[in-house]
């Protein structure tokens, strides 16, 4: 998909598609507005033009507003949460000093709690399986290497096929 500029619209005169933002269909909905002028002059100039909401760009957000009450009710699901519970508070303290606190122990959380957005895994007592930064990563790279040994480890050889095209 074409990615649209700054004034709402991008148009693809390879695929004859006008690909706009919800605000800039809006504001073609009213006669005579710059919006709905330039669409005209487009449909007058390409009559088989197809017009396309843009999508909107998906990304993983959902730590990124996480309150600290939120934060704290997690701690409270993992083992021995009452330690757990005494760091939060201490880093909470800490960040009064910052320049800006939220950030700080946000950045504290995610390091320490960094499945959090992930769906949780439990312990044989029913607890919350936390990692921290560094264990997410050393398991991301045992799955990589994982991954790669049984790329490497097949017993019979299979052609690579590349096309020019």
């Amino acid at each position: 998909m074409k990615m649209i500029n700054a004034t709402g619209y991008s148009y693809d005169a390879m695929n004859n598609t006008l690909t706009c933002s919800a605000s800039f269909l809006k504001n073609a909905s009213a006669l005579n507005s710059p919006e709905y002028l330039i669409i005209k002059k487009l449909k007058e100039d390409n009559a088989n033009m197809s017009i396309v909401l843009a999508a909107r760009k998906s990304s993983d957000r959902s730590a990124f507003n996480i309150t600290f009450r939120k934060m704290e009710d997690y701690i409270k699901l993992c083992n021995n949460s009452a330690d757990r519970l005494a760091a939060f508070s201490k880093v909470k303290s800490i960040s009064k000093i910052q320049s800006s606190p939220y950030h700080y122990v946000k950045t504290w959380f995610l390091d320490n709690y960094a499945n959090y957005s992930e769906q949780p895994e439990f312990d044989e007592d029913g607890f919350v399986i936390v990692k921290t930064r560094e264990e997410m990563k050393a398991d991301s790279e045992v799955k990589d290497d994982a991954a790669s040994d049984n790329n490497s480890a097949s017993d019979h050889w299979e052609p690579q096929l590349k096309i020019a095209v």
